[in-house]
């Protein structure tokens, strides 16, 4: 999702139902701590249900190399290949569960 994109997506949700809370922070890529991508959340009550919509930005994975075991069929390890150089979004929803946050379908958002 580019930064228009996301803008628009932000705007409808602050009109529809208004924005609670929001803010941005930087994770680690948990396969390549060296790595880090960049997080723009936001959150928003639904419904009665809380809401955690999140945009990460960062390298682009471009492989996957998985590597097995001695063992006929059996991946021992999944290793991701990321470009620096490449950028990629991902955006995530979440539903409160408790004190957790759950990834839900991005279906469930429709506005």
């Amino acid at each position: 999702m580019n930064d228009a994109a996301w803008e628009r997506l932000v705007d409808a949700i602050d009109v529809k139902v208004g924005i609670s809370n929001h803010g941005r922070d930087e994770r680690a890529i948990e396969d390549h701590p060296k790595l880090k991508q960049k997080i723009e959340y936001l959150e928003f009550t639904r419904q009665g249900q809380e809401f955690r919509l999140e945009r990460s930005t960062g390298p682009a994975m471009i492989d996957r190399k998985t590597h097995y075991s001695h063992r006929p069929g059996t991946a021992n390890r999944v290793e991701y290949i990321y470009d620096e150089n490449e950028i990629a979004h991902k955006v995530t929803l979440f539903k409160k569960a408790g004190a957790d946050w759950e990834p839900v379908d991005m279906n469930e958002l429709s506005l």
